[in-house]
């Protein structure tokens, strides 16, 4: 009589574990299936950088001769200024069947001591730089602009342009370029640009 409760006792705990099992093997199935379903799905947008020019500035400050002396720098040395503009022409896709709203652009040029960023020009100062500079007016392209919105499945094409205070030197010596497009409720789209 004993041996036949402590079997029913026994048969009793091993099936008070069989929910608790099928529980914590349905949860990890349910976070394996979720993390599947997180990575594997394609990117909500896509892009590509079409072409890339860049224009280099240097300049050397100065007043020129004043009674005989020019105003110059720290040891005597002219006062240099150096730009570089960088002129990106780039796609971006909506993969999605949702809307995607582009709310901001950057680009980082990676030196090898220091990363340089850029936001790109604005709107109302996108057509100042070719005025400024016209030598760069055959390069001109439509413009990219901030704050739109790309429907479901549309593809946009445009310009965007960034400066930065370095020498043509440091850009040619450079380990890479990022440019970022930031999404309202989504990651950024980070799009590299190959060095040539």
């Amino acid at each position: 009589m004993a041996s036949a409760e402590r079997v029913s006792e026994e048969t009793i705990t091993s099936k008070s574990w069989f929910p608790v099992t099928v529980a914590i093997a349905v949860a990890v199935l349910a976070a394996a299936g979720i993390f599947v379903w997180l990575y594997t799905r394609p990117a909500v947008h896509a892009g590509q950088v079409l072409s890339v020019n860049v224009k280099s500035i240097h300049r050397e400050l100065g007043t020129g001769p004043v009674n005989g002396s020019r105003t110059e720098g720290v040891a005597g040395q002219p006062d240099i200024y150096d730009e570089l503009i960088v002129l990106a022409d780039v796609r971006i896709k909506n993969q999605t069947d949702i809307p995607l709203f582009l709310h901001d652009m950057w680009g980082v040029v990676h030196l090898r001591d220091e990363d340089q960023r850029s936001l790109a020009v604005s709107d109302r100062d996108f057509e100042k730089v070719f005025i400024a500079y016209p030598d760069l007016k055959p390069l001109e392209k439509a413009l990219l602009p901030r704050d739109i919105t790309l429907t479901a499945g549309q593809q946009v094409e445009g310009m965007v342009i960034y400066s930065y205070p370095i020498s043509k030197a440091q850009w040619d010596e450079r380990t890479g370029m990022d440019l970022t497009f930031s999404f309202l409720h989504q990651k950024p789209l980070v799009l590299q640009v190959a060095k040539q």
